[in-house]
């Protein structure tokens, strides 16, 4: 299968399937089904499940992805990123950076105003970053560490002031959502989560937590109206309720397995959306431990693993093999970074050259969680090194401990993980691949470390050229190996007409139904 950036995957014409006794479990709450002449009106209705539940939503303390599927809808961001990766205007009109890109001056759109009229001006961007800034525990802290100051110019000017220079600083404003200062202050945090007050294409009509966050189309709103008038955003966990929900009509749209894109293909009552995601599923490499010290050794395990059969036979062709350590979607990507060719034979003679004698190299892996069919990925990875005889010990883990040892980098040989950056560019992955403090940076090279830097200071064809020298430099080293760039897929109403986003969040502000 090929892949588009990203792709609508039809529905197979003319599969049938007796869907019997299946019924939606856990989708409680949303908005009533409507009946006799109000069934026109489900038209401009989407009920669309969320794979968790988000902690809350007050956009000051939250920000983990699943909530920005709701905050796209009710708040406005600085800027915004398409479906595809690109970045355009949406509070801001425009934003241009110093001459050493440690300055960033936002312009903002004028006479926007929040659902309760308040309107929005640059005392509420400064008001809404820098109650962040002040709140270490927010889960958008960490999105603002280059930030060393924020002012308001003027009323609908806002400058950010850095630490030190960054051309991507634009793409992390897409994350953070802006409240009116004056009612969040006056309401309070907690109350603002119960009856949170925005300024985006849709307001609040009901949250409910662990049931259903319903939205309603914001009439007053400063851009073009949404053709969908409501939006009911529906925790569900489980992956089987979420397929259910759509076969059953119970739900309009839910992110589904790559196991299960075929049973909903055939089943005659919905359709599959897939889009490349941003993410690349990859082997990290502990290259300072016993035999992996040796670049010719990392080279052979790269060698050795049959990318294409991966994401044709075991995935279903619902990914494509990863040439680097950034997916297509991603800025800084590059075509012009080769990597590296299954060769079994190639990777038997590197090590035949190394002097390796069949030490066992450990490979951790997760048993779920992250990486649909993780355990099947690690095994049959397990069976392509042992081919070339490589000896490699398996060692299982929940997702919570493997996430651990990532990030206390307690990993003695070779492990399976993946990164997928919430601002779709590469600047986020390249500082924990390369840079000092990474929690996947084994190597400590100090190449890579200068280059992630250096791709900070730089903007356009200037940035793009360090990005490919980084990954290809990364590729001949053997750092990391790149497996594969998964697949986001979508069960949906066959009337939809929708574009997913390469970082799997929803956006509705562009769809309706045919």
């Amino acid at each position: 299968m090929t892949f588009s950036r990203p792709r609508r995957r039809p529905l197979a014409a003319g599969a049938l399937l007796s869907l019997g006794g299946i019924v939606l479990a856990g989708c409680a709450g949303g908005f009533d089904e409507p009946s006799g002449d109000a069934a026109e009106a489900a038209t401009t209705a989407i009920v669309a499940a969320l794979p968790t539940d988000p902690t809350s939503m007050d956009p000051v303390r939250s920000g983990a992805l699943v909530v920005l599927s709701v905050f796209f809808h009710t708040f406005d961001q600085l800027v915004k990123i398409t479906a595809d990766g690109e970045m355009e205007p949406k509070l801001a009109e425009e934003w241009t950076p110093n001459d050493d890109l440690t300055q960033w001056d936002f312009a903002l759109r004028e006479g926007v105003t929040a659902s309760n009229g308040e309107e929005i001006t640059a005392d509420d961007v400064v008001f809404s970053y820098q109650a962040i800034l002040d709140d270490p525990t927010s889960e958008n802290f960490a999105y603002l560490s280059s930030i060393d100051s924020v002012e308001a110019v003027d009323e609908h000017t806002v400058r950010f002031h850095l630490k030190q220079p960054f051309s991507a600083f634009p793409r992390n404003t897409s994350l953070i959502s802006i409240v009116p200062a004056d009612t969040y202050q006056e309401m309070g945090a907690d109350a603002f989560a119960q009856d949170p007050v925005g300024s985006g294409p849709y307001v609040f009509e009901n949250v409910q937590k662990g049931v259903a966050y319903d939205l309603v189309r914001n009439e007053d709103y400063w851009g073009d109206a949404p053709e969908i008038e409501s939006i009911s955003l529906q925790p569900v966990s489980s992956d089987e309720s979420r397929v259910n929900g759509v076969l059953s009509g119970s739900l309009d749209v839910a992110q589904v397995g790559p196991t299960q894109v075929s049973s909903v293909e055939s089943s005659g009552s919905a359709q599959v959306f897939s889009a490349l995601s941003n993410g690349v599923v990859f082997l990290g490499v502990n290259s300072t431990s016993g035999v992996l010290a040796d670049v010719r050794v990392r080279e052979a395990i790269a060698a050795a693993i049959d990318q294409e059969a991966i994401t044709e036979s075991l995935l279903g062709g619902l990914a494509e093999p990863a040439t680097a350590m950034l997916a297509p979607a991603v800025e800084g990507y590059s075509d012009e970074v080769a990597g590296t060719a299954y060769d079994p034979e190639r990777a038997e003679e590197l090590l035949a050259e190394a002097g390796y004698a069949g030490e066992t190299i450990t490979f951790d892996y997760a048993t779920d969680g992250r990486i649909p069919l993780s355990a099947e990925v690690a095994q049959t990875i397990q069976g392509y090194l042992s081919d070339v005889g490589i000896s490699v010990d398996m060692v299982g883990a929940d997702q919570e401990s493997h996430t651990l040892k990532v990030r206390n980098k307690e990993f003695t040989g070779i492990y399976l993980n993946t990164w997928a950056p919430s601002t779709v560019d590469g600047d986020l992955p390249l500082t924990d691949f390369y840079e000092a403090s990474g929690n996947n940076n084994y190597a400590q090279d100090p190449v890579t470390a200068e280059l992630a830097a250096a791709q900070r200071g730089v903007t356009g064809e200037e940035r793009e050229a360090v990005f490919a020298e980084l990954l290809d430099y990364s590729n001949t080293q053997g750092y990391f190996v790149p497996l594969y760039v998964p697949a986001n897929n979508f069960a949906a109403d066959p009337a939809l007409d929708w574009a997913p986003r390469a970082d799997g969040l929803y956006d509705f502000t562009e769809t309706s139904f045919q």
